[in-house]
Order: structure tokens, then sequence, then C-alpha cells
């Protein structure tokens, strides 16, 4: 209290007071009488036994402290709609281990430091409203330090260390190398010498003289006399904030895709910032890519005949991982190398855009709404779009999870995440109860469009138009980093300290065309080149819309290359709307206005599409919250004579696999499907999967999210298909929910 009428919070003034206090009692213990005001109290001493009367004071402070929860006078609870039960659970947990870790992070020496973490921890578990402020506190002022301690405690504790063990899958073979190995480096830098410009056909990006190896954990999990002749490599570039956390820290799923897999799994410890700010851990990971690729898995053990067919490698990358795999992705379509492709890209909760910003463009809304401009169809496209929006529809849910959380204007407060709050978090005394007004039913009047004044026929024309040209209405939209500006994992001041140390002493980069730093940036001409991506997010997630959006940028720029390419352009459609932002206030002009609900504006926000489902396809969109498998077709019943829904509509779900899938039994010899489909529906394999109820990071928290096991198998599938199966559109897949 003392701090605050000061005005000057300070720990050494609250210090102070707790030690005054501690004299004063001392002061009152030592006299043989009550002093004056508690003299009462003494009559009670023979009546009250002392145990009773600690127990009583206890409970009375108890209920003190929350009467309000009692009088139904409390605050509201901003994360009780976030997320699922078993992630909140979580998120609790380790709250309270960041609390104690950070707490204990300045005792020496480690020893100790390790056990008094782990009780400062226990002691945060039971008072979690102490966890949540400390936790708050540091991460208004978080330092590297804090980061790392909190990001590395699974690999720096021992007993946290010995929990991820006892969950990590049996590896056959775990074994650490540099990548490029020295012997390689030397002979490029001996090619160096003979040739001024070979430096610069490298294109490298970072200016640095010689980069250093990176250190790579190769693991096995199948027999190691079958390691050396396995072409089959999953190279990982795992996430940490570009700051912090190595292979080990994401070991135990790293080890179950390897068991799952039956491929040799490589995970890069790139180096990390601010000691090696951007892009120096891009150069660092294409550089291991390139000595993969060069030298055909030598450089890791491989031994494969001299004729032998070329490696598969499929990419994959998580959170700041994610960001550097789209990095290494470009570089490999860009460098004059000319390095093969590799198979796939696996992307978990990546971040694709480090422009943190509030606002959503309006080209961004519609690819979250699925009306989108980059992508136009003509009429009889339509009509084969809302064919596949009834057979999408029928078979799993939309993406109606991300819509109506950013529709801000349909709930009580306008930073909800669901319409379910009404800012209280109980009800049972109010003496009244009212229906929750939402901000929509409190609009009065808006400003008169040139829509309201036409006829009904007119506005049925611009309807018509409107569905066409498949805009609609686009209201103004938070970002996910900002609509779930309360995360528990990944909050604002950490993802701002992180980029700042990630660029480092760089100059100020332009975040719009920087594509190695923002990939959802990247032009077309990258984009169309890229093999089969496969996208894991959180919908909670606030790097969610990096996920949507890049998606989509990519499903675009293939689809447009494949218009350009059969010479089927979009002859003035583009021309129905212009893609100018609509300007809400017109200079020097008195705006006249009208009723809300009998606008235009309310018709065209109340009156949005009904298939969300086709709007949000990216090729493979599958957003549930359902736990049983479902089938992946739909019969022809339910699609109005369409075929069954295309694998590329489904996460297909892979058994475990330590050998190629041509040895399982094969499905009867079907016409291709692929020829049958609509174009809507006959695309490149990209796949979006957003796990209900769960924001960032749920891969690190294997040990104690079960769906995080779900979550690692259903990844383990998807890297197993892309390194061994084809991706052909057949109704053979079936989807299952993580």
């Amino acid at each position: 209290m003392l701090d605050h009428i000061l005005g000057k919070p300070s720990a050494n003034i609250r210090r102070t007071q707790a030690l005054g206090f501690a004299f004063l009692a001392a002061l009152l213990l030592r006299r043989k009488e009550a002093p004056w005001g508690l003299r009462w109290l003494a009559r009670w001493e023979r009546r009250v036994p002392a145990w009773k009367a600690l127990i009583g004071w206890s409970a009375l402070l108890y209920i003190l402290k929350h009467m309000d929860d009692l009088l139904g006078l409390n605050a509201p609870e901003p994360l009780r709609e976030y997320y699922s039960r078993s992630f909140y659970r979580t998120t609790w947990v380790f709250t309270a281990l960041d609390a104690g870790f950070w707490t204990a992070m300045a005792i020496r020496p480690k020893p100790l430091r390790d056990v008094l973490s782990l009780l400062f921890s226990l002691y945060y578990l039971v008072f979690t409203n102490r966890a949540i402020e400390k936790v708050r506190k540091v991460r208004a002022l978080i330092t590297i330090d804090h980061l790392r301690v909190s990001w590395n405690k699974g690999v720096d504790n021992p007993l946290l260390r010995l929990v991820r063990r006892l969950h990590s899958s049996r590896l056959t073979i775990h074994r650490i190398v540099a990548l490029p190995p020295p012997e390689e480096q030397s002979a490029s830098n001996a090619e160096d010498g003979d040739s001024s410009s070979s430096r610069s056909k490298r294109a490298s990006l970072s200016e640095a003289a010689d980069l250093e190896p990176a250190k790579c954990h190769v693991l096995y999990a199948g027999d190691p006399a079958t390691f050396a002749s396995n072409r089959h490599i999953v190279l990982n570039y795992p996430g940490g904030g570009f700051v912090s956390m190595g292979p080990e820290c994401h070991m135990d799923y790293l080890s179950a895709w390897a068991e799952r897999t039956g491929a040799v799994v490589v995970s890069v410890d790139y180096a990390k910032a601010p000691e090696y700010p951007y892009p120096y851990a891009i150069d660092q990971c294409y550089e291991v890519y390139r000595s993969l690729v060069q030298t055909n898995g030598r450089c890791i053990g491989l031994d494969l005949d001299a004729d032998a067919a070329p490696l598969r490698i499929v990419l994959a990358g998580d959170s700041a991982g994610g960001n550097i795999t789209a990095s290494v992705m470009f570089r490999i379509l860009e460098a004059p190398d000319q390095l093969r492709v590799p198979e796939g890209i696996v992307f978990i909760y990546g971040c694709f855009n480090i422009d943190i910003r509030a606002w959503m463009t309006r080209d961004e809304t519609r690819m979250l709404l699925g009306a989108d401009p980059l992508l136009r169809h003509s009429a009889t496209d339509i009509t084969t779009a809302a064919a596949a929006a009834a057979a999408v529809a029928s078979s799993f849910s939309s993406s109606s999870s991300l819509v109506a959380v950013r529709d801000h204007l349909h709930h009580v407060s306008p930073l909800a995440v669901t319409n379910l709050d009404d800012g209280y978090q109980q009800r049972k005394f109010r003496l009244g109860r009212s229906k929750p007004v939402y901000i929509d039913d409190r609009v009065r009047v808006v400003r008169k469009t040139p829509g309201d004044a036409s006829e009904e026929g007119g506005e049925r024309h611009n309807a018509e138009k409107s569905s066409i040209d498949g805009v609609g209405y686009v209201p103004l939209t938070m970002t996910s980093s900002f609509t779930y500006f309360n995360d528990q994992v990944l909050s604002p001041e950490m993802m701002r300290a992180m980029v700042i140390m990630y660029i480092g002493p760089n100059g100020r980069p332009n975040f719009r065309t920087d594509y190695y730093l923002s990939p959802t940036v990247a032009p077309d001409h990258l984009l169309e080149r890229f093999p089969p991506v496969y996208f894991m997010c959180g919908e909670k997630d606030p790097m969610v819309d990096d996920t949507v959006i890049f998606a989509a940028r990519i499903r675009n720029a293939k689809q447009k290359k494949q218009r350009n390419s059969s010479g089927n352009d979009d002859n003035g459609s583009a021309t129905t709307r212009k893609n100018g932002a609509e300007h809400l206030v017109v200079p020097g002009k008195v705006h006249e206005y009208r009723d809300y609900r009998s606008s235009k504006l309310y018709s065209r926000r109340h009156s949005q599409p009904s298939s969300p489902a086709t709007q949000f396809y990216i090729g493979s969109t599958d957003v549930s919250d359902n736990d049983d498998d479902q089938p992946a077709s739909v019969g022809a019943a339910n699609t109005g004579g369409m075929p069954p829904l295309p694998a590329s509509l489904r996460m297909s779900q892979f058994p475990a696999v330590t050998s190629p899938p041509a040895s399982l039994p094969a499905p009867p010899p079907p016409q291709p499907l692929s020829s049958s489909l609509p174009p809507l529906l006959n695309r490149p394999v990209i796949k979006v999967k957003l796990v209900a109820g769960m924001s960032h990071g749920f891969m690190q928290m294997y040990s104690l999210l079960p769906e995080s096991k779900s979550v690692a198998n259903t990844l383990g599938d998807w890297l197993g298909e892309l390194l061994f199966g084809d991706h052909t559109i057949t109704p053979y897949s079936r989807c299952a929910s993580a």
C-alpha cells in the first residue's frame, strides 16, 4: 500500500513495509497483556481452543477474499471461453512453472536452484493468482534470460528432463553431427579461392565470412542395420522464438515421429538470436539442406549406392522454426545451386508474419471469410462451388470458429472471443435477468449509401453481382494476435521482444516486402513452386491468421499458375468491383444518415453466404473438435450428383510405417477420380487443420497434454504420407481429428 501512496511501485518499499509489520507484531507478542482494543478477545481464550480460532480466522479471511465471487460481483473471466479444459489445465501448470523458475533463476549454485525452482512452482500451483501476477510482471519487461529459463526448463532441470525422457519413444540411433562437415566447408572455401564469384553464387543472405556448422541431432528408431540404406529424411527446424530451444526441447515428439514414420529425423540446432541475428539462422539451415542433398545423406552416415535414387526429404518446422522453414524453401527456389525441391513441407503453428498489427487488411479479411479477390470464378464455377459447399459442409465442421470470433459487433464486449460472455461470470444473484444486448443491437443510425435508394430490382441485381463477385460484406476485423491478446502462452510482449532480438542491429526492414521475415508477403512466382504443404495450428493461436493467409496465398499462386497455363483467364471478372478501400469519410460532403436496420449495410452484414466451409476451402480444410474418425467421402445423394470428396479435402490417416506403404493392401482399382472432378476440387495438395480449443505451443506440452500425443501421431502420418505416398486424389483416405 505504501508504494501506491508514494506513487512509485517498488519492491524495496514493499520489503520495508513487510519487515515493519513483522517488527510491530513481534513487539505486541512480547506483551503479557492484550493491547488496548483487543482485550475483549481475552474473554474467549478459555472458551475457544487455539486450533479452532486458527481455522475460523483462516476461513473468515478466505470468505472475505472471495466475497465478490459469492455475491456475483466478480470481474469478467477473459480466459473462460479461450481454451479446452485440458489445455487450460496445462497452461495453469506451465504458468506455475514459469513463475517458480523465474523466481529462483538468480539463485546459486545450480543444484539448489533446481530444487527451489520446483518448490516455488508447487507454491504457485496452489496460489494461482500470485503466479499469474508474477508472470504478467516479468513478461512486461522480459529479457533473453527469462525466455531461455522458461523455454529450456524441460532440459535444464533434471526432474523435468526425466519426465520428458519417460514420454519419449525409444531410439536405436541418436547421434550429433555438424553440418556442413568441416571437410566440406574446407573444400567450399578452396573453391571460393579459385573463383571470386562463387561466394555470390551461393546467394547467402548474411554477409558473414564463414558460417559455423550447425549442430544437428540425427534420430532413428528402426533397426540400426537399416539406417545406412534409409533414404527418407524428415529435416526439422525446431521453434523457440528465434532465441531459444534446441532439438533437446522437442525430443519427445521428434522421437515419436522417428518411430511412426520409420524415417531418419534430422533436427537442426541453428544459431539463436540475439547473438546471431537475422538472417544467420536461415543461411545455416539452408547449408544443412544443401549438404544433405549434395552428399545424398553421406554427411549424416547414410551409405546409399552410387546409382541409388536421391533422398526424399520433407521439411518440418514449428513456430519460429516454421518461419525459418519457409525461408529455407525460398532459398532453395532462388539459389543458383538448383537443388532438388523437398517432397513436402509440414508447418506447425508457424510464424509467417512478424508485422504485428491490430487490424487485418481488406484482402486478408476476404481470405479469412472466403471472399478472396485473388481467386475469382466464372458463373459456372460458382455453381460448382455451391455443390462443393454442400459436400464439404455435410462432412466436417467449417471455419465458423474463425469467423464467429471476428464478428466483433455480435458480442457484448468488442474484445470478447465468444458471445456467451456478458461481462460477468455469475448471474445467480441478479434480481432481474436480462438478455445480453450485443453491440450490433445498439446501433441506431448509419451513413446512407447509394444502394439504400435503389429499387428492388436494382438491389436484386446488386446482390447477384455481389454473389458472383464473391466479395460480400467485409467488416472491420482484428488480427488474431490482437483478438487473442490475453493468450497465456504467447503474449504480445513476448512477440515484440522476440522480433526485436531476431532482427537485431539490422536496419529497419520493410515487413510488407521482406518475405524472408514475413513469408506471407512472398511473390507468387515463388509460392507457386512450393511442394505439397500441410498446416497444423490451434484455433485460438495468436498466429492462426498467419496459417490461414499463408495457405491461401500458396493456393492462390498455384491456381493462378494453372489458369494462366490453361489460358482460362478471368475475362473482365476483376472489373466487377474496385479493390480500393471504401472511404468512410468523403471530403467536402455532409453525409446523410438513416435507420441502421433498414439500411443496405445491415442487410449486407446479416446476409453472409451460408457456406463457410467452401469459402474457407484451401485444398484440405479440416477444422474439427470431434474426436471420432469420419469417412472421407460423402454419398453422391448428399452432393447433388457430385463424386465423393477427394483426398485433398481430407486429412489422410496413415498407420505407423517403417517401410514405404506400397506394401499395404491396395484398394480396388477405380477409375482415376481426378479426371472427373470439377475444377474447384482438382487442386494441389494443401492441407490445413485447426485444433479446437488450443493455442500456441501445444507440441511442447507433450508430457502433460494428452491431445498433443494425438496431434504428434497425426503429424507423423502426414510426414509418412509425404515421404512414402503420392498425392493423387483418391477417395480412400480417412480423416481423424486431433
